[in-house]
């Protein structure tokens, strides 16, 4: 029993602190210079730890903490062989930490994530 219990408080621990980088891939499709192109990047996922309240007071704002960029940093992407005049130049987010605070919705899409992945499409 003894021996169990520092493995069972770094499990606790992990559950707590599940806001980290992860690494994802972006298909990104620039049309003006006819290519696709797949970015790999980090970003910041996981759990944070929120309650539901059982009573909503019309007087409280409310907001659950979600899994941000702490500190991030920006990388860009020069797409070859684009047509004079094209927008070529794709700049995106690199997360270099997370943590678990308020969204801010006027610089973070708030919204759900979606499931599928994503690929070019052939037009």
């Amino acid at each position: 029993m003894v021996m169990l219990l520092p493995a069972l408080m770094r499990a606790g621990s992990e559950c707590r602190s599940s806001c980290r980088l992860s690494n994802i891939s972006i298909t990104v499709e620039s049309e003006e210079c006819g290519s696709c192109i797949t970015i790999d990047t980090t970003a910041c996922a996981g759990l944070c730890k929120t309650q539901e309240r059982v009573y909503r007071s019309p007087m409280i704002q409310y907001y659950q903490n979600i899994c941000n960029f702490r500190e991030w940093t920006y990388e860009t992407y020069e797409f070859k062989g684009c047509p004079a005049g094209a927008d070529s130049v794709f700049t995106y987010p690199v997360a270099l930490s997370c943590d678990c605070s308020k969204c801010n919705s006027d610089i973070t899409d708030c919204g759900v994530l979606s499931q599928q992945t994503s690929s070019c499409t052939a037009h």
